[in-house]
């Protein structure tokens, strides 16, 4: 069960701890400050920040001295709140259960369970204070936090990747689709399918999907306005986990082509005794990448296609 923020929580959560660890010096953080503390894409930054300022947890201030700060006290503010402004009010959006049989017409037998579970998720994220986790993540830098014995992180490995596909479509058909769709694990899983498992203790086991996304932000740049796309997904695999994050842009090439430009970070994590190459690790990320982007051009094109001819066969069956 994926228990994970979403990308844009991500980035929001760890904006907010870097303007709590930065209030008591009074002294707005610059965009840039803000990007290079958190590793976030520079590209997403003011739309990320922008989410603290609307649920009013920062203040932000144009001109040379301005920046972005928190509106109060990070003792004042709550976790939940912080989350609250990138993912929306913590409750379950429909049954548990799904349709069920007949008899769940009104209410499925988990329903009150599942509340309860909700509610006490939420009151402990309002009894934990924005201080306390900024207060963690400097211990956690120093070296003076205690590793949990159930941590999720250990021996990370990272990689910078970057590629660039074509699509045999305008660059507006191709925008209209990616601005519709946010799940994209299925294409993502099919394409890992194809390169193969991650090599770990002489066996090579098809790694499981967590979650795929790519969301759609507007962005305005120094370079000009322009529409980008967080593209993120999680893995999970025997041999460890793994976790794409980077950005997604269409350039256009003609009037009937476009290209699909990818560039991010990927961070593996392997357990300790299985411990593959760091060339290996980069030629299997830039393998599953590369996958990932002629999938989702296919699907773009295939969808597309589909659609076309459905309303072709309609209008025909209009005439007779």
């Amino acid at each position: 069960m994926n228990m994970t923020l979403s990308k844009r929580g991500d980035y929001v959560m760890r904006s907010a701890i870097a303007l709590a660890r930065a209030y008591e010096s009074g002294t707005p953080r610059k965009i840039r400050e803000v990007v290079a503390e958190t590793e976030m894409p520079r590209t997403f930054a003011s739309q990320i920040l922008a989410d603290l300022v609307r649920a009013g947890l920062a203040l932000s201030r144009a001109g040379r001295d301005g920046g972005y700060r928190l509106s109060r006290p990070p003792s004042d503010i709550t976790v939940l709140e912080v989350v609250e402004a990138a993912e929306g009010s913590l409750r379950a959006e429909r049954c548990a259960l799904g349709e069920g049989p007949c008899r769940w017409e009104a209410v499925c037998p988990l329903h009150e369970t599942w509340t309860q579970a909700t509610t006490r998720l939420a009151q402990l994220l309002t009894e934990t204070s924005l201080a306390e986790v900024a207060a963690r993540d400097e211990a956690i830098e120093m070296g003076r936090y205690p590793v949990p014995a159930d941590s999720h992180r250990s021996h990370a490995r990272s990689a910078e990747l970057s590629d660039v596909v074509h699509i045999e479509l305008g660059a507006a058909a191709v925008h209209e689709v990616l601005g519709s769709r946010r799940n994209w694990s299925a294409v993502l899983g099919a394409a890992v399918h194809d390169v193969g498992g991650l090599e770990s203790a002489g066996t090579a086991t098809p790694p499981l999907v967590a979650d795929c996304s790519i969301e759609a932000l507007p962005t305005a740049d120094a370079e000009g306005d322009e529409e980008g796309y967080m593209l993120a997904w999680r893995l999970s695999e025997p041999g460890g986990r793994s976790h794409f994050e980077g950005e997604l842009h269409v350039r256009p090439v003609d009037a009937e082509r476009s290209e699909l430009q990818v560039s991010g970070i990927w961070h593996q994590d392997v357990e300790a005794g299985a411990l593959p190459e760091t060339a290996a690790i980069e030629a299997r990320a830039r393998r599953v990448l590369r996958g990932m982007l002629r999938r989702v051009a296919r699907e773009i094109e295939e969808g597309l296609q589909k659609e076309a001819l459905s309303s072709s066969r309609g209008r025909s069956s209009a005439v007779l």
